[in-house]
């Protein structure tokens, strides 16, 4: 009787304070680099975190391993930080192709802390690492899949302007996730805090009627990003279609660590602003029927219209027809996605392109 009570307590507690589910792909990330020879053909490459490595719980580790013989390539085990290490890598990271050829140019990857790193990628491998962010001081465990957007995006009163966006979930072991949207400027020298992102958790009032104001758009062109806290938990990896991010959460202790929910759990659907996280529909969330290890994906459905839906391996939730896109002509402009406009986004062999985002 003792021995029973004992492990409902448990659980209970880690149902209400535990972290979320994996939402990454348990496979190693695919890349291709440039041939060692000037003439030689391209080399398909993977690349494997602590997670692939099966150590989760040693010091952070990156490795390169050739696609076809699984020979070892190139391993990062020293990192520029005062000791030479870094916390757990747990978060699938992401490769940029800078220009679209498909050869990688560079990796992101972020360490259960929070410190996100830029490593440039040569011929033989990794070259030196790069601190670009730190958000190791809101005591959140990053563990869950980067995403990476090239996008063009104003900046002041001046032309659009090319960016990548990095989209990182952060886990509190009782308050929720928060979703941290990260721009990656190549002028940028500074070590990116939280402080350097601007707040969205909650809209005013004001912008809740009219849209958000020019001053403060201003504020987050010049500004390293944005976050929202979501106070639930994040149970679908980030989609971006058209300029808006996507996402799905539920109450903190609905989700179990198989990411199956909890009975008569209702899901919340997100419809972010990708530049600065307002509301591009009426709301910026609703509840829908919850599916567990549900997927955002953008189709079109019989009538050859374009809308989202939710999917697992046995059906499918329709989340939002009438899709919109942000537009450039103005911080709060929308306009309608329509099937001939299909796909705005590219799937390239690294990352998503996103060619209407604005």
């Amino acid at each position: 009787m003792l021995k029973h009570r004992f492990i409902c307590i448990i659980f209970s507690v880690v149902s209400v304070f535990g972290y979320s589910c994996d939402l990454n792909d348990p496979t190693a990330v695919p890349a291709t680099l440039p041939s060692l020879l000037d003439d030689g053909p391209p080399r398909k490459i993977s690349l494997s975190n602590n997670i692939q490595l099966d150590i989760p719980d040693a010091e952070g580790v990156l490795k390169m391993h050739s696609a076809d013989s699984l020979v070892l390539l190139d391993q990062l085990t020293n990192w520029p930080t005062e000791t030479g290490q870094i916390s757990s890598i747990k978060a699938q990271p992401v490769v940029l192709d800078q220009n679209y050829d498909g050869i990688a140019d560079a990796v992101y990857t972020i360490d259960t802390s929070g410190r996100l790193w830029f490593i440039p990628l040569t011929r033989s491998g990794f070259a030196e690492p790069e601190l670009l962010a730190d958000f190791s001081a809101i005591a959140a465990e990053f563990r869950q899949p980067l995403q990476l957007v090239h996008t063009l995006a104003p900046v002041g009163a001046g032309p659009l302007q090319r960016q990548t966006m990095l989209l990182i979930i952060a886990s509190m072991a009782a308050g929720g996730d928060s979703l941290l949207v990260v721009k990656h400027l190549p002028q940028q020298r500074a070590v990116i805090q939280l402080s350097d992102l601007t707040d969205r958790t909650y809209l005013s009032d004001a912008e809740a009627g009219s849209g958000i104001a020019e001053q403060l758009w201003q504020q987050i062109q010049q500004g390293a990003g944005w976050y929202v806290q979501m106070n639930k938990r994040i149970t679908a990896v980030p989609q971006v279609y058209a300029g808006v991010v996507y996402l799905s959460s539920v109450q903190v202790a609905a989700v179990r660590p198989d990411c199956s929910l909890a009975e008569n759990t209702e899901l919340q659907i997100h419809a972010l602003h990708l530049h600065h996280a307002g509301a591009v529909y009426a709301r910026r969330h609703w509840q829908i029927a919850a599916l567990e290890r549900g997927q955002l994906v953008l189709q079109k459905n019989l009538q050859g219209e374009l809308e989202l839906s939710l999917h697992n391996e046995q059906q499918q939730h329709r989340v939002q027809a009438d899709l919109l896109a942000i537009t450039p002509d103005c911080a709060n402009c929308v306009t309608a996605l329509t099937a001939d406009q299909f796909p705005r986004i590219s799937r390239l062999a690294t990352f998503q392109t996103e060619q209407g985002g604005h």
